[in-house]
């Protein structure tokens, strides 16, 4: 009988899902935006939500997977506006934390390196920072799974989303975003984020991020790509708008992209 009664609760009572915590949902996460390689046009839109004006910075963009399998370099090249022609940046993440920020300024024909403290600041006036175009690595940060929800985005408006809660595991991490947390909105189904709020070190929000246009890259790998990311600087009402275009994945990207001798050389 007590077999019986086993059996038929083995097979007509579901069994409980497993919960993923913070760190796996995190994990996932990193796993499917980390495209192994890719390139592509950019365009960097900047303005006011009180004017009507907007600015417009054009450039190419690389990043690579370094050999460790997990950190990133990534390369910019900007053609426009005259005034930033030329200009580029090279980010080097490191696993201490501490990344190599370089940019290169032409009219002065000189390197400038950002250090970490100052990698908070604004990337070529815009709202996103040098440690937001870098990217997040699960071992930077402790999560907290708050809720799961329906996505609060209308490209993934049918979507649940897991909303976790991130804060630097170390000093080094909050002095680089200049964040002492976040909290991200983490699609169910491809573990990529369509939203992102962001609290200064005084623990107030002040910035909000959306991401939009997420493809998927790399089949073969199940990697994605957010095409479309939109930033909100909360206390401004400074806004980004960044898009990428002609992308290609894993086409073949040498490792002498990411070098200061690269950095240096202009057409």
């Amino acid at each position: 009988m007590n077999k019986a009664l086993t059996l038929t609760t083995l097979f007509l009572i579901p069994a409980i899902a497993h919960a993923l915590t913070g760190l796996e949902i995190m994990t996932r996460n990193e796993e499917a935006r980390k495209v192994n390689e890719f390139e592509s046009r950019a365009k960097l839109t900047t303005g006011n939500s009180k004017d009507s004006s907007s600015k417009i910075k054009e450039f190419s963009f690389w990043r690579k997977v370094q050999a460790d399998s997990v950190h990133n370099s990534t390369f910019t090249r900007f053609h426009a506006p005259a005034e930033v022609r030329n200009e580029g940046i090279l980010i080097v993440e490191n696993a201490s934390g501490k990344n190599d920020v370089l940019l290169y300024l032409p009219a002065y024909k000189k390197i400038r390196r950002v250090e970490s403290q100052q990698q908070s600041g604004s990337f070529m006036g815009s709202v996103f920072s040098y440690s937001d175009i870098a990217t997040p690595h699960v071992d930077e940060y402790r999560y907290t799974v708050l809720k799961d929800e329906v996505c609060p985005t209308k490209e993934a408006a049918a979507i649940k989303c897991h909303v976790v809660e991130a804060a630097p595991a170390n000093d080094d991490v909050k002095e680089r975003t200049g964040y002492t947390k976040s909290v991200a909105w983490v699609r169910q189904d491809n573990f990529m984020v369509v939203k992102g709020e962001y609290y200064n070190l005084e623990g107030t929000l002040f910035k909000r991020l959306e991401a939009n246009e997420i493809k998927l890259v790399d089949p073969k790998g199940r990697k994605w790509l957010s095409h479309l990311l939109f930033i909100t600087n909360l206390k401004t009402g400074d806004f980004t708008r960044l898009e990428f275009s002609k992308v290609k994945v894993n086409a073949g990207i040498p490792d002498a992209i990411f070098t200061q001798q690269n950095l240096q050389k202009v057409n």
